[in-house]
């Protein structure tokens, strides 16, 4: 075993820092660790003492105090295999895992090239006949189980452009439209630099001319279809 450079003896290391000293000291599995010092970049053998899984790591990603390594499996880095890949994922997790099926369209890596908790950003392509927008998204975010990403489009996530902006949305909704168009008072951003679904907290005043009370709401706020809110003094 090639010595570790000059630096505290790694046993020595773990016998100082507690609860995870003790960890480190009872997953690593290579012999004479009294020849390997806390910041040697030998890739020693270690093994998880949840899931058993067996690896190799430098010493000194696993000491170290900024983000240091742990077990590839329990974080979802291990390279893709016959049982661990996105596509088995998909056929284990029901009507979820279909839809995700269903969307993933991407040529460059096939499905069982890659993991649910990847960050390869992938093609998806929305299953919503009347959407069946294309965009890309990495694999853990769609594969989450708190908050996974949908359809940027279905969402009205989508960058504001010609046809997909604010005033655009107001001059296709009627009275509703009209009374918003007015309203939106923002200099910062132009009505056509933002989307009705936007989170962004536009300036508004109000149009009731006993009130003209102005105050910063969320677009998605305003243009929801389900209650949308309206000047707070009135």
């Amino acid at each position: 075993m090639p010595p570790g450079r000059p630096g505290k003896p790694f046993l020595e290391w773990c016998a100082e820092n507690g609860e995870r000293g003790e960890r480190l000291a009872n997953e690593f599995r290579e012999e004479l660790p009294t020849e390997l010092t806390k910041a040697s970049k030998y890739k020693a053998k270690w093994k998880c003492l949840k899931c058993k899984h067996v690896w190799r790591a430098k010493m000194k990603d696993r000491t170290r105090s900024d983000k240091p390594n742990g077990c590839p499996k329990c974080a979802n880095r291990l390279p893709a295999s016959k049982t661990n890949n996105f596509l088995a994922w998909c056929e284990k997790n029901g009507e979820r895992g279909k839809k995700l099926s269903r969307e993933y369209v991407d040529k460059d890596k096939p499905p069982t090239a890659v993991k649910k908790g990847s960050k390869y950003k992938a093609k998806w392509k929305c299953s919503n006949v009347e959407c069946k927008h294309v965009w890309r998204a990495k694999m853990k975010d769609r594969t989450r189980s708190d908050k996974p990403n949908g359809c940027p489009k279905c969402a009205n996530r989508l960058p504001a452009s010609k046809t997909n902006n604010f005033l655009a949305w107001c001059e296709k909704n009627g009275e509703l439209g009209k009374k918003l168009s007015r309203e939106y008072v923002d200099k910062d951003k132009p009505p056509t630099a933002v989307t009705k679904g936007s989170d962004y907290k536009a300036k508004w005043k109000c149009s009731n001319v006993e009130c003209k009370h102005e105050w910063r709401a969320r677009l998605n706020d305003r243009t929801n279809s389900d209650r949308p809110s309206g000047c707070p003094k009135c």
